[in-house]
């Protein structure tokens, strides 16, 4: 349910957003950027991965660690975005971003292990793990459309997401508590996963997967 209020708020914001900017006198031109047929593959690959598969098991996983752990196992994304890139897309990278990378995989990893905690759940850090393969999956297949209107991916992707997550919680009986917290998550969604895609799409046309 968490999952899906957050793409709903990406929805929402980014909504309300264009409806702003056609309101003005001078609108952008955004024709040449529509998404075309042969984006949807890509974009349903990546709706599929990033929006519905990697939120959801994020949210299990928070539920299982610390956002101090989470927060650190996040550096996982780059390395499965990295390799991902450069084995299937062919990717042209150098020594300095794989020794970064490397890294940044070994310290989030020597600063998430506590062994004073006596048992170790593993299941957390899969759902994490999983999560972090999806976006790298994600941010490979955007990479394909991030020449198109931004803003319009991050739409469709809010739209569809945030419906699906939300059908599930309804179908597996998850009840929303509808009370203030949904705002907060309509405008953490916003913030986190609209304004941010948004952001993020534009530096994958500029920089590729592997440096994004």
């Amino acid at each position: 349910a968490l999952a899906g209020l957050l793409y709903a708020g990406a929805f929402l914001g980014l909504s309300l957003y264009s409806l702003g900017i056609n309101s003005v006198s001078v609108k952008p031109d955004r024709e040449k950027a529509t998404l075309v047929r042969k984006d949807y593959p890509w974009l349903i690959g990546a709706t599929v991965s990033g929006g519905i598969i990697a939120p959801i098991s994020l949210m299990f996983g928070l539920s299982l660690l610390s956002g101090f752990s989470t927060s650190l196992l996040l550096n996982l994304e780059g390395v499965a975005t990295a390799v991902i890139a450069v084995v299937i897309f062919k990717e042209s990278a150098g020594k300095r971003l794989w020794w970064a990378l490397a890294c940044m995989t070994l310290a989030g990893i020597l600063l998430a292990w506590d062994p004073s905690r006596g048992e170790f759940n593993l299941l957390g850090p899969l759902m994490i793990v999983l999560s972090m393969v999806c976006w790298g999956i994600d941010n490979n297949l955007t990479r394909h459309i991030s020449a198109r209107d931004p803003i319009q991916i991050a739409l469709i992707k809010g739209l569809v997401s945030g419906a699906t997550s939300l059908s599930l919680a309804y179908v597996l009986g998850m009840g929303i508590s509808w009370n203030v917290n949904i705002i907060y998550a309509l405008l953490l969604g916003t913030f986190s996963y609209g304004i941010s895609l948004v952001f993020f799409i534009k530096a994958l046309e500029g920089l590729g997967s592997f440096r994004t």
